[in-house]
C-alpha cells in the first residue's frame, strides 16, 4: 500500500543507506527519516516509529514534541549523517574541480 501521508521512521544510522535506497527521505528540520507520500510503505515496516505522521504543512508544536522525544543516540546518528553528507558533497566538489 502506498503512503497517503508522510510516515515517520526510526532508522538507526547504520541502516540509513538501506532506508534511503528504498525511497526514504531525511527531514533535516525534524531530524528524522520518513516515507514520502506515494511510496510503498511495506518495505519500511521495521522502522515504523510511534511518532505521528508528518503533516504537509509545518506545525511547529508537533515538531517540537517529536524532536524532544529523540534520544542521545538518535542525536548522534543525526550528527553523523550530516557530517557524512557534507563530506560526500565535498568529495563530489573536489572530483568536479579536477575534471
Amino acid at each position: 500500500m502506498d503512503a497517503t501521508t508522510n510516515i515517520n521512521l526510526k532508522v538507526p544510522f547504520s541502516e540509513k543507506d538501506q532506508a534511503k535506497s528504498l525511497g526514504a527521505r531525511w527531514n533535516a528540520e525534524l531530524k528524522l527519516w520518513y516515507v514520502p507520500i506515494g511510496v510503498e510503505a511495506a518495505p519500511f515496516s521495521k522502522w515504523f516509529s510511534d511518532s505521528p505522521p508528518l503533516a504537509n504543512s509545518t506545525n511547529k508544536p508537533k515538531q517540537a514534541a517529536v524532536v524532544q522525544e529523540q534520544s542521545v543516540e538518535e542525536d548522534m546518528d543525526d550528527i553523523n549523517a550530516r557530517f557524512r553528507d557534507a563530506y560526500e558533497l565535498r568529495e563530489l566538489d573536489i572530483e568536479f574541480s579536477h575534471n
